[in-house]
Protein backbone atom coordinates (compact mmCIF):
# COMPACT_ATOMS: atom_id res chain seq x y z
CA UNK A 1 0.00 0.00 0.00
CA UNK A 2 1.35 3.41 -1.01
CA UNK A 3 1.06 6.03 1.71
CA UNK A 4 -0.51 9.41 1.05
CA UNK A 5 1.49 12.60 1.39
CA UNK A 6 1.31 14.23 4.84
CA UNK A 7 3.57 17.25 4.37
CA UNK A 8 0.84 19.54 3.00
CA UNK A 9 1.88 22.43 5.22
CA UNK A 10 5.46 22.57 3.90
CA UNK A 11 4.87 21.70 0.24
CA UNK A 12 2.52 22.77 -2.54
CA UNK A 13 1.47 21.01 -5.74
CA UNK A 14 1.73 22.71 -9.12
CA UNK A 15 0.84 21.57 -12.63
CA UNK A 16 3.29 21.90 -15.52
CA UNK A 17 1.93 21.56 -19.06
CA UNK A 18 4.09 21.04 -22.15
CA UNK A 19 3.42 20.57 -25.85
CA UNK A 20 4.30 17.23 -27.41
CA UNK A 21 5.35 16.50 -30.99
CA UNK A 22 4.73 12.82 -31.85
CA UNK A 23 7.52 11.23 -33.87
CA UNK A 24 5.97 9.17 -36.62
CA UNK A 25 2.43 7.86 -37.01
CA UNK A 26 0.47 7.68 -33.76
CA UNK A 27 -0.22 3.96 -33.08
CA UNK A 28 -3.69 2.56 -33.77
CA UNK A 29 -3.34 0.41 -30.64
CA UNK A 30 -3.01 3.61 -28.57
CA UNK A 31 -6.21 4.98 -30.11
CA UNK A 32 -7.95 1.72 -29.15
CA UNK A 33 -6.65 2.26 -25.60
CA UNK A 34 -8.30 5.70 -25.55
CA UNK A 35 -11.52 4.12 -26.84
CA UNK A 36 -11.45 1.60 -23.99
CA UNK A 37 -10.97 4.43 -21.45
CA UNK A 38 -13.95 6.28 -22.96
CA UNK A 39 -15.96 3.05 -22.84
CA UNK A 40 -15.10 2.60 -19.16
CA UNK A 41 -16.28 6.13 -18.40
CA UNK A 42 -19.57 5.53 -20.24
CA UNK A 43 -19.98 2.20 -18.45
CA UNK A 44 -19.67 4.00 -15.10
CA UNK A 45 -22.21 6.62 -16.25
CA UNK A 46 -24.60 3.81 -17.23
CA UNK A 47 -24.15 2.18 -13.81
CA UNK A 48 -24.87 5.54 -12.15
CA UNK A 49 -28.02 6.13 -14.22
CA UNK A 50 -29.33 2.61 -13.57
CA UNK A 51 -28.56 2.96 -9.86
CA UNK A 52 -30.42 6.27 -9.70
CA UNK A 53 -33.46 4.75 -11.43
CA UNK A 54 -33.37 1.74 -9.08
CA UNK A 55 -33.08 4.07 -6.11
CA UNK A 56 -36.06 6.15 -7.28
CA UNK A 57 -38.13 3.02 -7.95
CA UNK A 58 -37.44 1.77 -4.44
CA UNK A 59 -38.49 5.13 -3.01
CA UNK A 60 -41.68 5.23 -5.09
CA UNK A 61 -42.66 1.68 -4.09
CA UNK A 62 -42.13 2.50 -0.43
CA UNK A 63 -44.26 5.68 -0.49
CA UNK A 64 -47.08 6.40 -3.02
CA UNK A 65 -47.03 10.10 -2.03
CA UNK A 66 -43.36 10.37 -2.99
CA UNK A 67 -44.12 8.59 -6.29
CA UNK A 68 -46.73 11.24 -7.06
CA UNK A 69 -44.21 14.01 -6.37
CA UNK A 70 -41.66 12.34 -8.68
CA UNK A 71 -44.25 12.20 -11.49
CA UNK A 72 -44.96 15.89 -10.99
CA UNK A 73 -41.21 16.67 -11.11
CA UNK A 74 -40.74 14.70 -14.34
CA UNK A 75 -43.66 16.57 -15.89
CA UNK A 76 -42.18 19.94 -14.83
CA UNK A 77 -38.74 19.08 -16.22
CA UNK A 78 -40.31 18.13 -19.54
CA UNK A 79 -42.20 21.44 -19.63
CA UNK A 80 -38.98 23.37 -18.86
CA UNK A 81 -37.17 21.63 -21.74
CA UNK A 82 -40.07 22.48 -24.04
CA UNK A 83 -39.98 26.11 -22.85
CA UNK A 84 -36.27 26.38 -23.69
CA UNK A 85 -36.97 24.94 -27.15
CA UNK A 86 -39.68 27.57 -27.61
CA UNK A 87 -37.25 30.28 -26.50
CA UNK A 88 -34.65 29.21 -29.06
CA UNK A 89 -37.33 29.16 -31.76
CA UNK A 90 -38.39 32.69 -30.70
CA UNK A 91 -34.77 33.84 -31.02
CA UNK A 92 -34.57 32.43 -34.53
CA UNK A 93 -37.78 34.16 -35.63
CA UNK A 94 -36.92 37.47 -33.91
CA UNK A 95 -33.30 37.41 -35.06
CA UNK A 96 -32.04 38.71 -31.70
CA UNK A 97 -31.03 37.70 -28.16
CA UNK A 98 -32.28 40.95 -26.65
CA UNK A 99 -34.36 39.95 -23.55
CA UNK A 100 -36.56 43.04 -23.97
CA UNK A 101 -38.01 41.70 -27.24
CA UNK A 102 -41.68 40.78 -26.56
CA UNK A 103 -41.37 37.16 -27.73
CA UNK A 104 -38.20 36.56 -25.69
CA UNK A 105 -39.66 38.36 -22.69
CA UNK A 106 -42.69 36.04 -22.74
CA UNK A 107 -40.44 32.96 -23.15
CA UNK A 108 -38.30 34.07 -20.19
CA UNK A 109 -41.38 34.61 -18.03
CA UNK A 110 -42.60 31.10 -18.84
CA UNK A 111 -39.21 29.60 -17.95
CA UNK A 112 -38.95 31.63 -14.72
CA UNK A 113 -42.46 30.57 -13.69
CA UNK A 114 -41.76 26.89 -14.36
CA UNK A 115 -38.42 27.02 -12.50
CA UNK A 116 -40.12 28.68 -9.52
CA UNK A 117 -42.68 25.88 -9.49
CA UNK A 118 -39.87 23.32 -9.60
CA UNK A 119 -38.07 25.02 -6.68
CA UNK A 120 -41.28 24.87 -4.63
CA UNK A 121 -41.66 21.21 -5.55
CA UNK A 122 -38.07 20.48 -4.47
CA UNK A 123 -38.88 21.94 -1.03
CA UNK A 124 -42.04 19.86 -0.85
CA UNK A 125 -40.12 16.71 -1.82
CA UNK A 126 -37.33 17.09 0.76
CA UNK A 127 -39.29 15.93 3.86
CA UNK A 128 -40.93 13.17 1.84
CA UNK A 129 -37.52 12.01 0.54
CA UNK A 130 -36.02 12.07 4.05
CA UNK A 131 -38.94 10.04 5.32
CA UNK A 132 -38.78 7.41 2.59
CA UNK A 133 -34.96 7.13 2.86
CA UNK A 134 -35.45 5.91 6.42
CA UNK A 135 -37.71 3.15 5.12
CA UNK A 136 -35.71 1.69 2.21
CA UNK A 137 -32.48 -0.27 2.57
CA UNK A 138 -30.00 2.30 1.30
CA UNK A 139 -26.97 0.27 2.38
CA UNK A 140 -27.92 -2.66 0.19
CA UNK A 141 -28.51 -0.43 -2.84
CA UNK A 142 -25.22 1.39 -2.29
CA UNK A 143 -23.35 -1.88 -1.83
CA UNK A 144 -24.77 -3.13 -5.15
CA UNK A 145 -23.67 0.11 -6.85
CA UNK A 146 -20.14 -0.12 -5.38
CA UNK A 147 -19.86 -3.75 -6.47
CA UNK A 148 -20.78 -2.87 -10.06
CA UNK A 149 -18.33 0.06 -10.14
CA UNK A 150 -15.50 -2.03 -8.68
CA UNK A 151 -16.17 -4.79 -11.21
CA UNK A 152 -16.06 -2.32 -14.13
CA UNK A 153 -12.79 -0.85 -12.80
CA UNK A 154 -10.97 -4.19 -12.60
CA UNK A 155 -8.09 -4.19 -15.04
CA UNK A 156 -8.97 -7.68 -16.29
CA UNK A 157 -12.45 -6.40 -17.26
CA UNK A 158 -11.41 -3.30 -19.20
CA UNK A 159 -7.89 -4.03 -20.48
CA UNK A 160 -6.48 -0.67 -19.35
CA UNK A 161 -3.44 0.20 -17.28
CA UNK A 162 -4.27 0.61 -13.59
CA UNK A 163 -3.30 4.30 -13.40
CA UNK A 164 -5.57 5.18 -16.32
CA UNK A 165 -8.43 3.27 -14.67
CA UNK A 166 -7.88 5.15 -11.40
CA UNK A 167 -7.89 8.52 -13.21
CA UNK A 168 -11.11 7.71 -15.11
CA UNK A 169 -12.76 6.57 -11.87
CA UNK A 170 -11.67 9.78 -10.07
CA UNK A 171 -13.12 11.95 -12.85
CA UNK A 172 -16.35 9.96 -12.68
CA UNK A 173 -16.67 10.40 -8.91
CA UNK A 174 -16.01 14.15 -9.19
CA UNK A 175 -18.64 14.51 -11.92
CA UNK A 176 -21.08 12.43 -9.89
CA UNK A 177 -20.61 14.58 -6.79
CA UNK A 178 -21.16 17.69 -8.90
CA UNK A 179 -24.38 16.21 -10.32
CA UNK A 180 -25.72 15.49 -6.83
CA UNK A 181 -24.96 19.05 -5.68
CA UNK A 182 -26.29 20.81 -8.80
CA UNK A 183 -29.18 18.56 -9.77
CA UNK A 184 -27.79 17.93 -13.27
CA UNK A 185 -27.38 14.68 -15.18
CA UNK A 186 -24.37 12.59 -16.18
CA UNK A 187 -24.16 12.17 -19.94
CA UNK A 188 -22.36 9.74 -22.19
CA UNK A 189 -19.27 10.85 -24.12
CA UNK A 190 -19.10 10.05 -27.81
CA UNK A 191 -15.58 8.87 -28.67
CA UNK A 192 -13.89 11.24 -31.11
CA UNK A 193 -10.28 10.04 -30.84
CA UNK A 194 -9.45 12.19 -27.81
CA UNK A 195 -8.50 11.14 -24.29
CA UNK A 196 -5.51 10.65 -22.01
CA UNK A 197 -2.96 8.11 -20.79
CA UNK A 198 -2.23 8.31 -17.05
CA UNK A 199 1.10 7.60 -15.32
CA UNK A 200 2.41 7.63 -11.75
CA UNK A 201 6.07 7.87 -10.73
CA UNK A 202 7.76 6.23 -7.74
CA UNK A 203 11.27 5.24 -6.85
CA UNK A 204 11.82 1.51 -6.57
CA UNK A 205 11.10 0.42 -3.02
CA UNK A 206 9.69 3.83 -1.98
CA UNK A 207 6.42 4.08 -0.06
CA UNK A 208 5.31 7.42 -1.52
CA UNK A 209 4.99 8.64 -5.09
CA UNK A 210 7.48 11.15 -6.46
CA UNK A 211 10.75 11.31 -8.41
CA UNK A 212 13.00 14.12 -9.58
CA UNK A 213 13.28 15.07 -13.25
CA UNK A 214 16.83 13.71 -13.42
CA UNK A 215 15.65 10.32 -12.18
CA UNK A 216 13.29 10.10 -15.17
CA UNK A 217 16.17 10.12 -17.67
CA UNK A 218 16.92 6.56 -18.76
CA UNK A 219 19.26 7.27 -21.68
CA UNK A 220 19.82 4.19 -23.82
CA UNK A 221 19.40 1.64 -21.04
CA UNK A 222 16.41 -0.70 -21.05
CA UNK A 223 13.77 0.00 -18.43
CA UNK A 224 10.30 -1.26 -17.52
CA UNK A 225 9.07 2.24 -16.73
CA UNK A 226 6.14 3.36 -18.90
CA UNK A 227 7.25 7.03 -19.01
CA UNK A 228 10.94 7.92 -19.40
CA UNK A 229 13.13 10.55 -21.04
CA UNK A 230 15.81 9.18 -23.34
CA UNK A 231 17.57 12.38 -24.40
CA UNK A 232 17.70 16.16 -24.55
CA UNK A 233 18.20 18.54 -27.49
CA UNK A 234 19.25 22.14 -26.75
CA UNK A 235 19.76 23.16 -30.40
CA UNK A 236 16.25 24.65 -30.64
CA UNK A 237 15.09 27.98 -29.24
CA UNK A 238 13.35 26.00 -26.50
CA UNK A 239 14.94 22.81 -25.24
CA UNK A 240 13.35 19.53 -26.29
CA UNK A 241 13.25 16.37 -24.22
CA UNK A 242 12.86 13.06 -26.02
CA UNK A 243 10.05 11.14 -24.28
CA UNK A 244 9.33 7.44 -24.67
CA UNK A 245 5.96 6.31 -23.31
CA UNK A 246 4.20 2.95 -23.21
CA UNK A 247 0.65 3.69 -24.36
CA UNK A 248 -0.93 0.25 -24.77
CA UNK A 249 -0.28 -3.46 -24.49
CA UNK A 250 0.05 -5.98 -21.70
CA UNK A 251 2.68 -6.59 -19.05
CA UNK A 252 4.70 -8.67 -21.52
CA UNK A 253 7.52 -6.58 -22.95
CA UNK A 254 7.02 -7.91 -26.49
CA UNK A 255 3.36 -6.78 -26.54
CA UNK A 256 3.89 -3.24 -25.26
CA UNK A 257 3.10 -0.38 -27.65
CA UNK A 258 5.61 2.42 -27.17
CA UNK A 259 5.81 5.77 -28.88
CA UNK A 260 8.31 8.61 -28.80
CA UNK A 261 7.61 12.35 -28.57
CA UNK A 262 9.56 15.57 -28.45
CA UNK A 263 8.54 17.49 -25.32
CA UNK A 264 8.93 21.27 -25.74
CA UNK A 265 10.56 22.16 -22.40
CA UNK A 266 9.61 25.84 -22.18
CA UNK A 267 9.16 26.02 -18.41
CA UNK A 268 11.86 24.34 -16.28
CA UNK A 269 10.79 22.23 -13.33
CA UNK A 270 12.49 23.43 -10.11
CA UNK A 271 15.49 21.31 -9.04
CA UNK A 272 13.75 20.55 -5.72
CA UNK A 273 10.50 19.62 -7.48
CA UNK A 274 9.14 16.09 -7.07
CA UNK A 275 7.11 14.76 -10.04
CA UNK A 276 4.26 12.60 -8.76
CA UNK A 277 2.08 11.80 -11.77
CA UNK A 278 1.41 12.77 -15.34
CA UNK A 279 -0.96 12.48 -18.28
CA UNK A 280 -0.39 12.44 -22.02
CA UNK A 281 -3.44 14.13 -23.56
CA UNK A 282 -4.64 13.71 -27.13
CA UNK A 283 -6.94 16.57 -28.10
CA UNK A 284 -8.84 17.35 -31.29
CA UNK A 285 -8.18 20.70 -32.99
CA UNK A 286 -10.40 20.96 -36.06
CA UNK A 287 -9.78 17.82 -38.13
CA UNK A 288 -6.35 17.20 -36.59
CA UNK A 289 -5.01 16.20 -33.16
CA UNK A 290 -2.62 17.94 -30.79
CA UNK A 291 -0.70 16.36 -27.90
CA UNK A 292 0.27 17.65 -24.46
CA UNK A 293 1.77 16.26 -21.31
CA UNK A 294 0.69 17.43 -17.87
CA UNK A 295 2.98 16.77 -14.90
CA UNK A 296 1.94 17.21 -11.26
CA UNK A 297 4.94 18.52 -9.32
CA UNK A 298 5.31 18.94 -5.56
CA UNK A 299 7.62 21.77 -4.48
CA UNK A 300 8.52 23.34 -1.11
CA UNK A 301 6.27 26.22 -0.07
CA UNK A 302 7.87 29.61 -0.66
CA UNK A 303 7.98 31.95 2.26
CA UNK A 304 5.99 35.10 1.55
CA UNK A 305 8.44 37.91 0.77
CA UNK A 306 8.24 41.25 2.48
CA UNK A 307 6.00 43.57 0.51
CA UNK A 308 7.83 46.45 -1.18
CA UNK A 309 5.07 48.91 -0.40
CA UNK A 310 2.12 49.31 1.96
CA UNK A 311 -0.05 50.17 -1.05
CA UNK A 312 -2.29 47.68 -2.82
CA UNK A 313 -2.95 46.99 -6.50
CA UNK A 314 -6.65 47.07 -7.42
CA UNK A 315 -7.84 45.03 -10.42
CA UNK A 316 -11.22 45.86 -11.95
CA UNK A 317 -12.16 43.03 -14.33
CA UNK A 318 -14.57 43.67 -17.15
CA UNK A 319 -15.29 43.83 -20.85
CA UNK A 320 -15.42 47.11 -22.72
CA UNK A 321 -14.84 47.91 -26.37
CA UNK A 322 -12.13 50.59 -26.68
CA UNK A 323 -11.37 51.67 -30.23
CA UNK A 324 -10.18 48.63 -32.15
CA UNK A 325 -9.50 46.57 -29.01
CA UNK A 326 -11.17 45.22 -25.87
CA UNK A 327 -10.44 46.43 -22.34
CA UNK A 328 -10.06 43.31 -20.20
CA UNK A 329 -9.22 45.06 -16.94
CA UNK A 330 -8.13 48.30 -15.34
CA UNK A 331 -5.26 48.08 -12.84
CA UNK A 332 -4.49 50.87 -10.39
CA UNK A 333 -2.07 51.16 -7.47
CA UNK A 334 -3.71 52.22 -4.22
CA UNK A 335 -1.95 55.57 -4.53
CA UNK A 336 -4.07 57.91 -6.73
CA UNK A 337 -0.89 59.75 -7.82
CA UNK A 338 0.38 56.68 -9.70
CA UNK A 339 -1.04 56.24 -13.22
CA UNK A 340 -3.48 53.39 -13.86
CA UNK A 341 -2.81 50.67 -16.41
CA UNK A 342 -5.34 49.67 -19.03
CA UNK A 343 -5.13 46.00 -20.07
CA UNK A 344 -6.15 45.84 -23.72
CA UNK A 345 -6.38 42.64 -25.74
CA UNK A 346 -3.82 42.87 -28.58
CA UNK A 347 -5.39 44.18 -31.79
CA UNK A 348 -3.93 41.25 -33.75
CA UNK A 349 -5.98 38.88 -31.61
CA UNK A 350 -9.13 40.91 -32.26
CA UNK A 351 -8.58 41.10 -36.00
CA UNK A 352 -7.86 37.35 -36.14
CA UNK A 353 -11.12 36.69 -34.32
CA UNK A 354 -13.06 38.93 -36.69
CA UNK A 355 -11.58 37.00 -39.61
CA UNK A 356 -12.52 33.74 -37.90
CA UNK A 357 -16.12 34.92 -37.39
CA UNK A 358 -16.36 35.87 -41.06
CA UNK A 359 -15.17 32.40 -42.07
CA UNK A 360 -17.68 30.78 -39.70
CA UNK A 361 -20.48 32.85 -41.22
CA UNK A 362 -19.50 31.76 -44.74
CA UNK A 363 -19.37 28.02 -44.05
CA UNK A 364 -22.48 28.23 -41.84
CA UNK A 365 -24.44 29.69 -44.75
CA UNK A 366 -23.08 26.96 -47.02
CA UNK A 367 -24.02 24.30 -44.42
CA UNK A 368 -27.55 25.74 -44.23
CA UNK A 369 -27.96 25.32 -47.98
CA UNK A 370 -26.48 21.82 -47.76
CA UNK A 371 -29.04 20.93 -45.07
CA UNK A 372 -31.92 21.99 -47.34
CA UNK A 373 -30.58 19.68 -50.04
CA UNK A 374 -29.79 16.54 -48.04
CA UNK A 375 -32.48 16.57 -45.34
CA UNK A 376 -35.30 15.08 -47.46
CA UNK A 377 -32.89 12.57 -49.00
CA UNK A 378 -31.67 11.36 -45.59
CA UNK A 379 -35.20 11.16 -44.21
CA UNK A 380 -36.16 8.92 -47.10
CA UNK A 381 -33.27 6.55 -46.25
CA UNK A 382 -33.37 6.11 -42.44
CA UNK A 383 -30.70 4.20 -40.54
CA UNK A 384 -31.59 1.51 -37.97
CA UNK A 385 -31.58 2.67 -34.33
CA UNK A 386 -28.62 0.44 -33.48
CA UNK A 387 -26.42 1.79 -36.30
CA UNK A 388 -23.20 3.32 -34.93
CA UNK A 389 -23.86 6.54 -36.91
CA UNK A 390 -27.57 6.76 -36.12
CA UNK A 391 -27.19 9.83 -33.90
CA UNK A 392 -25.21 11.67 -36.60
CA UNK A 393 -27.84 10.77 -39.21
CA UNK A 394 -30.54 12.00 -36.83
CA UNK A 395 -28.72 15.33 -36.29
CA UNK A 396 -28.86 15.96 -40.05
CA UNK A 397 -32.19 14.37 -41.02
CA UNK A 398 -34.46 15.07 -38.05
CA UNK A 399 -33.65 18.72 -37.37
CA UNK A 400 -36.62 20.86 -36.29
CA UNK A 401 -37.94 23.21 -38.95
CA UNK A 402 -36.49 26.26 -37.15
CA UNK A 403 -32.96 24.80 -36.84
CA UNK A 404 -30.40 24.84 -39.64
CA UNK A 405 -27.64 22.33 -40.30
CA UNK A 406 -24.46 23.40 -38.46
CA UNK A 407 -21.08 23.36 -40.17
CA UNK A 408 -19.80 21.00 -37.42
CA UNK A 409 -22.44 18.41 -38.38
CA UNK A 410 -21.61 18.91 -42.06
CA UNK A 411 -17.95 18.30 -41.22
CA UNK A 412 -18.77 15.07 -39.35
CA UNK A 413 -20.81 13.83 -42.30
CA UNK A 414 -17.93 14.53 -44.69
CA UNK A 415 -15.46 12.68 -42.43
CA UNK A 416 -17.85 9.72 -42.26
CA UNK A 417 -18.00 9.54 -46.07
CA UNK A 418 -14.21 9.72 -46.25
CA UNK A 419 -14.01 6.33 -44.49
CA UNK A 420 -17.25 4.89 -45.90
CA UNK A 421 -18.10 6.49 -49.29
CA UNK A 422 -21.23 4.35 -49.81
CA UNK A 423 -22.75 5.01 -46.37
CA UNK A 424 -25.31 7.55 -47.64
CA UNK A 425 -27.44 7.86 -50.80
CA UNK A 426 -25.37 8.96 -53.80
CA UNK A 427 -27.09 12.34 -54.26
CA UNK A 428 -26.61 13.30 -50.58
CA UNK A 429 -23.01 12.02 -50.55
CA UNK A 430 -22.19 14.06 -53.66
CA UNK A 431 -23.60 17.25 -52.08
CA UNK A 432 -21.69 16.68 -48.81
CA UNK A 433 -18.40 16.02 -50.60
CA UNK A 434 -18.90 19.13 -52.73
CA UNK A 435 -19.46 21.18 -49.54
CA UNK A 436 -16.25 19.83 -48.04
CA UNK A 437 -14.17 20.57 -51.14
CA UNK A 438 -15.41 24.17 -51.05
CA UNK A 439 -15.16 24.70 -47.27
CA UNK A 440 -12.62 22.20 -45.87
CA UNK A 441 -9.76 24.71 -45.92
CA UNK A 442 -11.90 27.32 -44.16
CA UNK A 443 -12.90 24.78 -41.51
CA UNK A 444 -9.27 23.94 -40.74
CA UNK A 445 -8.32 27.62 -40.74
CA UNK A 446 -11.04 28.43 -38.17
CA UNK A 447 -9.82 25.81 -35.72
CA UNK A 448 -6.16 26.63 -36.24
CA UNK A 449 -6.85 30.34 -35.72
CA UNK A 450 -8.83 29.63 -32.58
CA UNK A 451 -6.12 27.43 -31.08
CA UNK A 452 -3.43 29.97 -31.95
CA UNK A 453 -5.31 32.91 -30.44
CA UNK A 454 -6.03 30.99 -27.23
CA UNK A 455 -2.30 30.30 -26.89
CA UNK A 456 -1.51 33.96 -27.57
CA UNK A 457 -4.06 35.06 -24.98
CA UNK A 458 -2.59 32.79 -22.32
CA UNK A 459 0.92 34.07 -23.01
CA UNK A 460 -0.22 37.71 -22.95
CA UNK A 461 -2.08 37.31 -19.64
CA UNK A 462 0.89 35.57 -18.04
CA UNK A 463 3.15 38.46 -19.04
CA UNK A 464 0.78 41.05 -17.55
CA UNK A 465 0.34 38.97 -14.38
CA UNK A 466 4.13 38.75 -13.93
CA UNK A 467 4.41 42.53 -14.23
CA UNK A 468 1.71 43.00 -11.56
CA UNK A 469 3.41 40.55 -9.20
CA UNK A 470 6.81 42.23 -9.64
CA UNK A 471 5.34 45.39 -8.07
CA UNK A 472 5.58 43.51 -4.75
CA UNK A 473 2.24 44.81 -3.43
CA UNK A 474 -0.92 43.29 -2.08
CA UNK A 475 -3.15 42.32 -5.04
CA UNK A 476 -6.88 42.95 -4.63
CA UNK A 477 -9.42 41.38 -7.02
CA UNK A 478 -13.19 41.47 -7.30
CA UNK A 479 -15.15 38.53 -5.94
CA UNK A 480 -17.59 38.20 -8.84
CA UNK A 481 -19.15 35.39 -10.81
CA UNK A 482 -17.21 35.56 -14.05
CA UNK A 483 -19.81 33.50 -15.90
CA UNK A 484 -21.55 36.84 -16.52
CA UNK A 485 -18.78 37.53 -19.03
CA UNK A 486 -18.98 34.09 -20.65
CA UNK A 487 -20.59 33.12 -23.94
CA UNK A 488 -23.47 30.77 -23.07
CA UNK A 489 -26.00 29.02 -25.27
CA UNK A 490 -29.12 30.11 -23.41
CA UNK A 491 -27.90 33.48 -22.11
CA UNK A 492 -29.79 36.59 -23.22
CA UNK A 493 -27.77 39.60 -24.25
CA UNK A 494 -28.13 42.67 -26.41
CA UNK A 495 -24.64 42.08 -27.78
CA UNK A 496 -24.43 40.98 -31.42
CA UNK A 497 -22.70 37.71 -32.25
CA UNK A 498 -19.43 39.51 -33.04
CA UNK A 499 -19.35 41.23 -29.64
CA UNK A 500 -20.20 37.99 -27.83
CA UNK A 501 -17.31 36.27 -29.58
CA UNK A 502 -15.00 39.12 -28.56
CA UNK A 503 -16.18 38.76 -24.97
CA UNK A 504 -15.22 35.10 -25.17
CA UNK A 505 -11.79 36.06 -26.51
CA UNK A 506 -11.22 38.40 -23.57
CA UNK A 507 -11.78 35.58 -20.99
CA UNK A 508 -11.54 37.60 -17.79
CA UNK A 509 -11.56 34.36 -15.79
CA UNK A 510 -8.30 33.25 -17.40
CA UNK A 511 -6.76 36.64 -16.65
CA UNK A 512 -7.77 36.41 -12.99
CA UNK A 513 -6.36 32.89 -12.76
CA UNK A 514 -3.08 34.05 -14.33
CA UNK A 515 -2.76 36.75 -11.65
CA UNK A 516 -3.51 34.42 -8.72
CA UNK A 517 -1.20 31.69 -10.06
CA UNK A 518 1.68 34.15 -10.50
CA UNK A 519 1.06 35.62 -7.04
CA UNK A 520 1.01 32.18 -5.41
CA UNK A 521 4.18 31.20 -7.22
CA UNK A 522 6.05 34.25 -5.92
CA UNK A 523 4.42 34.32 -2.47
CA UNK A 524 2.63 37.66 -3.03
CA UNK A 525 -0.61 37.92 -1.00
CA UNK A 526 -3.88 38.39 -2.87
CA UNK A 527 -7.45 38.73 -1.64
CA UNK A 528 -10.91 39.25 -3.12
CA UNK A 529 -13.41 41.89 -2.09
CA UNK A 530 -17.08 42.39 -2.83
CA UNK A 531 -17.45 44.68 -5.87
CA UNK A 532 -20.79 46.32 -4.95
CA UNK A 533 -20.82 50.09 -5.53
CA UNK A 534 -17.12 50.27 -6.43
CA UNK A 535 -18.04 52.01 -9.70
CA UNK A 536 -20.56 54.37 -8.10
CA UNK A 537 -18.52 55.42 -5.06
CA UNK A 538 -16.22 58.40 -5.47
CA UNK A 539 -12.66 57.25 -4.71
CA UNK A 540 -11.74 60.83 -3.70
CA UNK A 541 -14.42 61.67 -1.13
CA UNK A 542 -16.41 58.44 -0.65
CA UNK A 543 -19.75 59.83 -1.95
CA UNK A 544 -22.12 57.16 -3.31
CA UNK A 545 -23.64 58.32 -6.61
CA UNK A 546 -26.85 56.29 -6.67
CA UNK A 547 -28.06 57.98 -9.86
CA UNK A 548 -25.14 56.64 -11.93
CA UNK A 549 -26.17 54.18 -14.64
CA UNK A 550 -23.77 53.00 -17.37
CA UNK A 551 -21.76 56.19 -17.99
CA UNK A 552 -18.09 55.53 -18.76
CA UNK A 553 -17.11 58.88 -17.26
CA UNK A 554 -18.80 60.85 -14.49
CA UNK A 555 -18.24 63.79 -12.16
CA UNK A 556 -18.77 63.45 -8.42
CA UNK A 557 -21.77 65.65 -7.39
CA UNK A 558 -20.11 66.30 -4.01
CA UNK A 559 -16.43 67.07 -4.72
CA UNK A 560 -16.50 67.55 -8.50
CA UNK A 561 -13.72 65.07 -9.30
CA UNK A 562 -14.13 63.55 -12.78
CA UNK A 563 -13.78 59.77 -12.84
CA UNK A 564 -13.19 57.13 -15.47
CA UNK A 565 -15.65 54.48 -14.34
CA UNK A 566 -13.17 51.55 -14.42
CA UNK A 567 -10.28 53.52 -12.91
CA UNK A 568 -12.50 54.66 -10.06
CA UNK A 569 -13.69 51.08 -9.44
CA UNK A 570 -10.10 49.78 -9.35
CA UNK A 571 -9.09 52.48 -6.83
CA UNK A 572 -11.99 51.55 -4.54
CA UNK A 573 -11.15 47.85 -4.86
CA UNK A 574 -7.54 48.57 -3.86
CA UNK A 575 -8.69 50.65 -0.88
CA UNK A 576 -11.03 47.92 0.41
CA UNK A 577 -8.31 45.32 0.19
CA UNK A 578 -5.72 47.59 1.79
CA UNK A 579 -8.01 48.40 4.73
CA UNK A 580 -8.73 44.73 5.32
CA UNK A 581 -5.05 43.77 5.02
CA UNK A 582 -4.16 46.41 7.64
CA UNK A 583 -6.62 44.82 10.08
CA UNK A 584 -5.81 41.11 9.70
CA UNK A 585 -2.15 41.21 8.65
CA UNK A 586 -0.25 38.96 6.21
CA UNK A 587 -1.25 35.68 7.91
CA UNK A 588 -4.85 35.93 6.65
CA UNK A 589 -4.17 37.79 3.41
CA UNK A 590 -4.69 34.71 1.23
CA UNK A 591 -8.29 34.34 2.30
CA UNK A 592 -10.23 33.97 -0.96
CA UNK A 593 -13.01 36.43 -0.11
CA UNK A 594 -13.39 39.47 2.07
CA UNK A 595 -17.00 40.21 2.95
CA UNK A 596 -17.70 43.93 2.87
CA UNK A 597 -20.70 45.89 4.09
CA UNK A 598 -21.79 48.56 1.69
Amino acid sequence: MVRRQTDITTTEVRVYKYGLVPLGQFPEEAIEELWRANKLRNTLVDIHNNHFETFQEARCKADPLFAELVDRLDDLNEKIDTAYDAKRAARMLAGTRDPTHPDLEKANKDITSLKAARSSLYKEMKPARDRVDRIIDKKELQARFNEQVNSACKVENNGLYRHTVDAVADYFRTARDRVFSSGGKLRFHRFDGTGFFAFRFRRKGAKVYGVSLEEMFAGNRETDERFVFIGRDDSHKKARLRLRATLAGSRKKAERIRHEFDLIYHRPIPPDGVIQNGKIIRQRTGDRFTYHVVLTVKTPVKQAPKLKSSDAVGVDLGFRRVGESIRVAMITPGNPDEPPREVLAPEKMISALEHMEALKSEIDEAATELGKTIRPILRASPLPDDHKKFRLWKQAAKLPANVTLSFETAYKLSRWLLHDPDALPREAAHAIQKWWRANGRKYREIHNLRAKQLRNRKHFYRQVASEIVRLGRLIVLEDINLSVFAEARDKDTKLPSKARAQRFLASTSEFRNAITNAADREGIPHIRVQPQYTSKTCSACGFLNGDLTSEEEWACPKCGVIHDRDVNAALNIAKRGKDYFAKVGPSKARKPTVKQRN
